[in-house]
Parts: C-alpha cells; sequence; structure tokens
C-alpha cells in the first residue's frame, strides 16, 4: 500500500548502462515541501540518481512515485509541469536574453500556438522577481557572469511553474559570494515558495547547512539517508568518503562546519 503521506517515493531503483552498473537497489521517500541534498563522493552515482527519478534515463528498474503516481505513466508534458531543472552550469552559449529564456519555460503549459497567456506573463515576471534578475532581465546569457546566469537559470526553472526543483551542482564554479547567494536563492525557493527541492552537491556544508534532510551515495547505492545532526554523529562521512573529518563551529551556528582534517592547519 502506497504511504499517502509521502510525495515522492523510489522503489528499488536501478540503473544499468551497457555492462555498468550505476545505481543498485536504492530505496528512499521524501514529504512534500522538504529539501533534500544528495552527496557522496565522485562516480557513487548523485546525478544519475536524479536523472533516473525525473525521467532523463529510461533505462532504469524499480519505481518512481509522485504522490503515488509512476512516473511511466506520465507523457512528457506532465513531467515538465511537475519537475524543473538546473543542471551543472556550464560554457553552453545562450544566444536568448534572460526574459526570453524565462519565457521559453513556460512551454509545458502553452498552447500548440505558443502564444503568451496572462499566466504565463505574471509567471515569468514573478520568476524573474524572485530569482533578483529583473535588472538583467533584457541581457544575454552570454554577457553574465557566473553567478548572474545561475540566477537566470533559477529564474527560467521557477518560470516553467514545477513542484520541483532538481539542481546538480548548483554552486560550482562560483565564487564565495555568489555561493552564499545562491544558496540563500534557492532556501527561499523552499521555505517560501513551498517548492520541493533535490540538489546533488559535492559541498558538504552546503548540505549540512541547507537542507532538511540528506541522502549519501557510495558506489551506487543508498549508504545513508537522514538529518544533518545525526550525519555527524554517526560519522558517516568517514565511511562514505573514507577520509577523517574535523568539526568546528563559528557563533550562532548550530550545525558544525566540516571539513577534512589534512585541510584545517
Amino acid at each position: 500500500m502506497v504511504n499517502s503521506t509521502m510525495y515522492l517515493e523510489v522503489k528499488n531503483l536501478s540503473l544499468s548502462i551497457g555492462e555498468a552498473h550505476i545505481l543498485q537497489d536504492i530505496s528512499f521517500s521524501l514529504n512534500k515541501g522538504k529539501f533534500l541534498a544528495i552527496i557522496g563522493p565522485n562516480g557513487a552515482g548523485k546525478s544519475s540518481l536524479l536523472k533516473s527519478i525525473g525521467r532523463l534515463y529510461k533505462q532504469i528498474s524499480g519505481e518512481i512515485l509522485f504522490e503515488g503516481r509512476s512516473t511511466v505513466s506520465m507523457k512528457s508534458k506532465e513531467i515538465a509541469r511537475l519537475i524543473a531543472w538546473v543542471h551543472q552550469a556550464g560554457s553552453t552559449s545562450l544566444p536568448f536574453t534572460v526574459k526570453e529564456f524565462a519565457k521559453m519555460a513556460r512551454y509545458p503549459w502553452q498552447t500548440a500556438l505558443g502564444l503568451d497567456t496572462k499566466q504565463d506573463v505574471e509567471a515569468v515576471e514573478k520568476a524573474l522577481y524572485t530569482a533578483g534578475v529583473e535588472d538583467i532581465a533584457d541581457r544575454e546569457f552570454n554577457t553574465l557572469s557566473g553567478g548572474e546566469r545561475q540566477k537566470a537559470l533559477i529564474a527560467a526553472a521557477l518560470a516553467q511553474g514545477a513542484e520541483v526543483l532538481f539542481l546538480d551542482e548548483p554552486t560550482s564554479f562560483l565564487d564565495y559570494r555568489h555561493q552564499v547567494e545562491t544558496l540563500k536563492l534557492i532556501e527561499h525557493i523552499n521555505k517560501k515558495e513551498n517548492m520541493t527541492i533535490l540538489l546533488v552537491t559535492h559541498d558538504i556544508n552546503l548540505a549540512l547547512h541547507g537542507a532538511d534532510e540528506i541522502l549519501a551515495l557510495k558506489h551506487g547505492k543508498l549508504a545513508w539517508k537522514g538529518d544533518s545532526k545525526t550525519l555527524l554523529s554517526e560519522g558517516v562521512l568517514e565511511s562514505i568518503f573514507d577520509t577523517t573529518f574535523q568539526s568546528f563551529f563559528s557563533d550562532g551556528q548550530t550545525v558544525p562546519y566540516v571539513a577534512p582534517k589534512g585541510m584545517v592547519f
């Protein structure tokens, strides 16, 4: 019987590509409106897990349910109305302005004629405002800094009007200021806009201080899932990353920061 209190249920998910077994028998569940961070060493299957849940990979076994409904039964537009993506930042050329790109993200809701409705215009305006990119709305992506570009991509994801936001390494290649701004924006989207968040990150501290729950993968298998305090108290990090960690606090923090012992001087 499906647990009706759970928004997302992943049951016995496995992924193989050719002879490679990428993910093996992964099961977990998540309540609506929660922020889940997915961590693990390089090659653990973090991005593959996100892509499998979002049906970007089709060669999977197991079951993925949103509110009790299997994603296998959903059409592409239904998936797009459910899940919005912000993939890893790259150097791909995008010959569009920030506003044009956000308007394009409204495709799951548009008719065959593709005409903008009042709802489309309002959704784009709200997304640009929420992401803090109103002042660069008329600039082309190719002229933006890394931090501006990332916020613009998040704006487009918000304009899409989905219930869930998937982010794959959203702070990679950003300087410290823009890492902080991006994390604050993601937390705002989660807490104020009530979007469910699934975020892949190699930054353990981002997971510890931003997410409600953390899921850890190792060698394509589920190694652990729980909250940040339990992750640290059980010494799970050492077994996942095969190295020792040291914790330290700053003023006002209830959850410590961590770093590999060899990096703390």
